[in-house]
């Protein structure tokens, strides 16, 4: 029994400038050879950003590809979400208003490299459920692959015999000029008039339903059940597993904090854990004299 950690993936392959992103290229034979020796016994954890499930609308063909991929390595995938996820796939939309709009009746449309056509009204299905939830370890995951596993927030998991805490989550800061919304224009014709503006004038921004969901950050509701489970826990883990980091390790690496960093904190001041793991901040790096680590492309094993 092996359990391996590393940092943002940003979905399947290369992306950008971020030569190191990708998990086909970071868990493939010749990055991770230790794989040669694993089974589905074997865990390998994503620190959030996994970023597999991205497309609008479903599974296209090639995202079928690539999580069939994963699903296909000899270990099981696990992630925590991060805050560059597609909400809306993974867990389903909650403002049926969004399904009734211009959005998806246009774009849906338009998807001619979907696996298969998602129905807008089965309340049954993917839009208003996500993927398929189950119990694991301890408590709920949306099964992606039966192998490819997103951890929900705020539960206690045993995995290879270590109590893990899993809660993902972050602020996108990315997002410096705000936040693109299609449902705030009448049209796709003025909502594309509107991006091109503000493309045009250089905004660093993201479109609400397409590259950024709100659920990104957690709500108070999942952090006051995240501090009463732990609590039930006798607030003692092994491992804690988030995407961002507890105020006081961003503070010591450099990094600013906000109210999401402060929240972890409270988390770190009251429970008694052996070592705390994230991401988000695209670097690999240890706190000094502390039990918190950054992690970006670094793949290390924890047991």
């Amino acid at each position: 029994m092996s359990i391996y950690i590393t940092g943002d993936t940003h979905g399947a392959k290369r992306f950008g400038f971020y030569s190191v992103d990708g998990f086909m290229p970071r868990f493939n034979t010749d990055s991770f050879p230790e794989q040669k020796e694993m089974t589905k016994e074997d865990f390998v954890i994503i620190c959030g950003d996994f970023g597999g499930v991205w497309s609008f609308g479903g599974e296209t063909k090639e995202e079928a590809h690539n999580l069939n991929w994963l699903e296909n390595k000899p270990f099981t995938t696990l992630f925590v979400p991060g805050n560059h996820e597609n909400y809306d796939r993974l867990t389903g939309i909650s403002d049926e208003s969004r399904l009734n709009s211009w959005l998806y009746g246009r774009y849906l449309k338009k998807q001619t490299d979907l696996k298969s056509m998602p129905d807008l009204k089965d309340p049954s299905g993917p839009f208003y459920r996500g993927y398929p939830q189950k119990q694991w370890h301890g408590g709920p995951v949306r099964e992606i692959r039966p192998s490819v596993l997103m951890l929900e927030r705020g539960y206690v998991y045993d995995i290879g015999g270590y109590r893990c805490f899993a809660f993902g989550g972050a602020n996108s800061h990315d997002i410096r000029d705000g936040i693109l919304d299609p449902l705030d224009f009448n049209t796709e014709k003025e909502f594309k008039a509107a991006y091109k503006k503000w493309n045009k004038e250089g905004k660093q921004f993201r479109v609400k339903g397409l590259s950024w969901w709100q659920q990104e950050v957690p709500s108070q509701q999942e952090m006051d059940f995240a501090l009463k489970n732990l609590e039930l826990h006798g607030n003692k883990v092994d491992y804690i597993i988030t995407h961002d980091g507890p105020a006081s390790a961003k503070i010591s690496l450099g990094y600013e904090t906000d109210a999401f960093s402060r929240f972890l904190e409270e988390i770190r001041q009251q429970v008694s854990y052996e070592e705390w793991f994230f991401g988000h901040l695209h670097d690999n790096r240890a706190v000094e004299g502390g039990k918190e680590f950054l992690l970006y492309e670094q793949i290390i094993r924890i047991g």
